[in-house]
């Protein structure tokens, strides 16, 4: 009953969360955009475009559009806009379908008809633990049809199976498991039973979060202790031993839940789950601290909560780019045993699925990050991940491996260094895959097609340039390129898409121009750079002791992007001009055979010496003032003030005719003022009452 409970629980979450209204100030200048592009497009009349996603990233803010058919959504079919600077759209990405007829979009049955086709379809026993319906068109051998979608998940039933059911007739046209696993599926398979223990298994609500500890493996057992899989290091049926044991290493865990005195693997991120066989229970206990060794069920839950706990806060706090779920209010679900004990794990819809198979792949940190790369695609594209040409395997190896790789475990010179699945992989059990791909792209026959295989080209550039710009900026332009792709993007357009975010966020020419030679080497042959150049903010500077400022080179603090970087930077005003105090706007231009410019201020500020000889030299009376102030000093033919309100904001202008200046302030309100003198720039406060 309480799993029953759990799936219409998260049922409603999954609708609510897709009901919420999406808002942009750049809709409008995106719908443009997509008018302007109609003809190039195709789009049909009787389609319209509905925005039903908004990111604000680090590489500027982005906008999906779904295709729609008389309000009915159009399957996995959408224009996405990214606007970098302003208005300025600067990528855009579409698989948009020209071809979707103009049907009728009024369904036969209901859709809790579609519901119960479905779930006689795919005819398990057990609890529902997820369950979504969607009413859609669909284009299927050249005809366009109406279809529910229904996508369901149940304690019996290995994966997430999507039932495609023709809306008119009640029929089913498709059942497919649309789950992400970690490698191909094999049939060989090692345990389902459990372990040794069952921890006590209670629903914690409402929750405080407190801190606690765990040992885990990080990110594996041969890594920690340097040695290949062998002897001591190898799974034998989950038994540990002391050599095991001393690889592990002792974490905190910023955030657990507590509840009437009980400790849940639970955080403001991640939330441990018993979705699917075999069930093991939630792992709750009376202590904070969850040190348990490989041989208890314990240790892979509180192993796969740390690194999944880990990986989110770094993405969200430690690079600053928001990315969780889209479903379970933003929170990401696993079970650390499932795929009824299979030797495989795999994500779907904010959910993680951990096998015991082989190596338990949730004491893998490899196995554990692969799948929630699986996960930051599909919630940076709205929903839209794309597993064309191995796409999102080879994402999914990157994450595993960017993380691993930053521990230094393994020299470059070692096979190791390029593993992804050291423990759980490259054994007995299965191959695993590597970094250091070979083949590049486009790949043709099924040998080099399956996914897993055609991914590592993908994770094998990505790495490449890892180990050229480093792990943060990779990482960056990784997520926020992805953010850029769309549901059909193959390994080139995300190659474009990542370059791309790395330029709208303003990475030197040279990490560009690293992008661009490493991706052509993987086989993607991508265009060349558009001319572009990025200013600096405005400049606040000070004059020397003569009372100016000599212009130095600003190029160092100008970024030119161009084809190997060639561009010619130019400036004006020109390097060695000699400026008084003052503010002074400055172009840059960057040309390689046309040109472009950016501009900023230059804002030379008086000697102070200087300035406090002028100040010494004014007296300003009476103060308090009531009607009227005098302003007495030696002053310059160019002397002019400004008076300012103590909010900043611009009361009055005027030049300074004489020596002895009398300003009326009897309209004034009663207040602290500041009078600023333009050329001298020094300023003095008065008091009006």
């Amino acid at each position: 009953m309480k799993l029953k409970l759990q799936a219409l629980v998260l049922f409603f979450i999954t609708i609510g969360n897709t009901a919420i209204a999406q808002v942009s100030d750049k809709e409008t200048a995106a719908r443009s955009w997509i008018s302007e592009h109609s003809k190039e497009l195709n789009i049909q009349p009787y389609h319209t475009f509905k925005l039903t996603f908004v990111r604000k990233g680090l590489a500027g803010e982005t906008l999906r559009f779904q295709q729609m058919l008389n309000e009915v959504p159009v399957y996995d079919s959408e224009i996405v806009v990214n606007f970098a600077n302003g208005n300025e759209v600067t990528y855009s990405s579409n698989n948009y379908d020209s071809t979707i007829a103009n049907i009728d979009t009024n369904p036969s049955i209901t859709e809790a008809t579609a519901v119960s086709i479905s779930n006689s379809a795919l005819n398990f026993k057990g609890a529902i633990t997820h369950q979504e319906s969607k009413l859609c068109v669909l284009k299927k051998e050249q005809n366009t049809i109406l279809v529910y979608r229904v996508v369901t998940n149940a304690f019996d039933m290995s994966g997430s199976w999507e039932v495609m059911i023709d809306a008119k007739t009640g029929s089913v046209l498709s059942k497919t498991d649309v789950a992400v696993y970690h490698h191909k599926k094999e049939k060989k398979s090692k345990k389902v039973a459990s372990k040794k223990t069952v921890l006590n298994n209670k629903v914690a609500s409402p929750n405080s979060f407190v801190s606690g500890t765990a040992m885990v493996y990080n990110p594996d057992p041969l890594s920690q202790a340097h040695v290949a899989y062998a002897g001591n290091y190898v799974d034998n049926n989950d038994a540990t031993n002391t050599d095991l044991d001393a690889t592990r290493t002792l974490v905190t865990l910023p955030e657990i839940d507590l509840t009437a005195g009980i400790y849940k693997l639970k955080s403001s991120f991640v939330e441990i789950q018993d979705l699917e066989a075999p069930s093991k229970g939630l792992f709750t206990q009376t202590s904070p601290n969850f040190l348990y060794d490989r041989e208890n069920d314990a240790f892979e839950a509180a192993n796969a909560f740390y690194n999944l706990d880990k990986s989110l806060r770094y993405i969200n706090t430690t690079l600053g780019i928001p990315c969780v779920p889209l479903t379970n209010s933003g929170v990401l679900y696993f079970d650390p045993s499932g795929d009824n004990g299979a030797d495989n794990s795999y994500y779907t819809g904010g959910t993680l699925v951990f096998g015991e198979g082989g190596v338990d792949d949730a004491e893998d940190a490899d196995v554990i990050l692969h799948e929630m790369g699986h996960g930051i695609h599909d919630w940076i594209t709205g929903g839209h991940a794309s597993s064309s040409t191995g796409l999102g395997e080879g994402n999914g190896d990157y994450w595993a491996v960017s993380h691993s790789r930053s521990l230094n475990q393994w020299t470059s010179t070692e096979p190791a260094y390029n593993w992804v699945f050291s423990w759980d992989g490259h054994n007995e059990w299965w191959g695993g895959r590597v970094t250091n791909y070979t083949r590049t792209y486009p790949q043709t026959g099924s040998t080099y097609t399956e996914i897993h295989t055609y991914g590592q080209i993908w994770a094998t550039a990505l790495m490449k340039i890892y180990d050229v710009i480093g792990k943060t900026k990779m990482d960056k332009a990784f997520i926020e390129g992805l953010a850029l792709t769309n549901s059909t993007s193959n390994q080139k357009t995300a190659a474009v898409a990542v370059r791309q975010a790395a330029i709208n966020m303003n990475y030197p020419c040279a990490d560009i121009q690293t992008m661009t030679d490493k991706f052509n080497a993987a086989g993607y042959a991508m265009a060349a750079v558009a001319l572009k150049i990025n200013c600096p903010a405005d400049q606040t500077v000070s004059a020397d002791s003569n009372n100016v400022y000599t212009v130095p080179n600003f190029s160092n603090l100008s970024n030119a992007i161009s084809a190997n970087c060639a561009a010619v930077v130019t400036q004006s005003p020109a390097v060695g001009s000699v400026l008084s105090p003052g503010t002074y706007p400055v172009t840059m231009t960057a040309t390689l055979g046309t040109s472009v410019n950016c501009g900023f201020n230059l804002v030379v500020t008086p000697n102070l010496a200087v300035a406090q000889n002028v100040k010494e030299s004014v007296v300003i009376y009476p103060n308090p003032a009531k009607n009227q102030i005098t302003i007495k000093g030696e002053f310059d033919s160019t002397e002019s003030i400004i008076i300012y309100s103590i909010l900043g904001q611009k009361i009055m202008e005027k030049p300074i005719n004489s020596n002895e200046e009398k300003i009326d302030v009897s309209k004034l309100s009663n207040g602290v003022y500041t009078i600023y003198f333009n050329s001298s720039k020094s300023s003095y406060k008065f008091i009006k009452e």
